[in-house]
């Protein structure tokens, strides 16, 4: 019989950080643990180590695993959510490639924050993850909306200017089902507005 069946408990590792999920008493599984990591001459960091129940949640790798009852059926069912430290990372990164001032065109904000959002919500898609898009696309709006504010020389934190509706035909991606997707009837409309305005414009100047 070998370690998971006589402890009862299960290893997962990744990289330096590890989880013991336990059927049994979690003390005698992580003393055995902790005696085969000094074994491999490995050093346990005692402060970030901790026993806690799957209802009261925990943290791995980016990752918050809680259990609750579902309110579909009523049953235990294990969640999986992006950690709050991990949302607010995404949101420092954005902070930090993006600013009001930033001297360039809206195309080019898009495409600055693309990848970034591409590859936190890649990261998570196969989650719980829902609530945490909704609030990143609400963030990224607002990071968007008040540069185009700042653009234009607005005053306040241009809502009524900039809606939803019209960055999305301006073609800020949004957030769907864990992918990327683009307005693409918006977008349609936005450029034939444009072309409409510009035909306008030149038509006044040539009068």
């Amino acid at each position: 019989m070998g370690y998971p069946d006589k402890l009862g408990a299960t290893l997962h590792r990744y990289c330096d950080d590890a989880i013991l999920i336990c059927r049994k008493g979690a003390d005698t599984a992580l003393k055995a643990f902790t005696e085969i990591a000094e074994r491999m001459e490995l050093t346990i960091n005692r402060e970030k180590t901790r026993i806690t129940k799957l209802t009261d949640g925990f943290n791995f790798i980016g990752f918050t695993f809680v259990k609750r009852k579902s309110p579909k059926n009523g049953k235990n069912t294990i969640y999986i959510f992006p950690s709050k430290r991990a949302q607010q990372a995404i949101r420092s990164r954005l902070k930090y490639l993006t600013s009001r001032k930033a001297p360039i065109k809206p195309g080019e904000f898009i495409e600055l924050v693309k990848p970034a959002v591409m590859g936190w919500v890649n990261y998570f898609r196969h989650t719980n993850a829902s609530e945490a898009f909704h609030l990143l696309q609400r963030f990224i709006n607002i990071r968007f909306r008040r540069y185009l504010n700042y653009r234009s020389k607005g005053r306040g934190f241009g809502w009524k200017k900039y809606p939803n509706k019209r960055l999305y035909a301006m073609g800020m991606f949004y957030i769907a089902s864990g992918l990327l997707s683009i307005r693409k009837d918006l977008r349609k409309v936005y450029d034939e507005d444009c072309r409409t305005a510009v035909f306008g414009k030149t038509e006044r100047t040539v009068g």
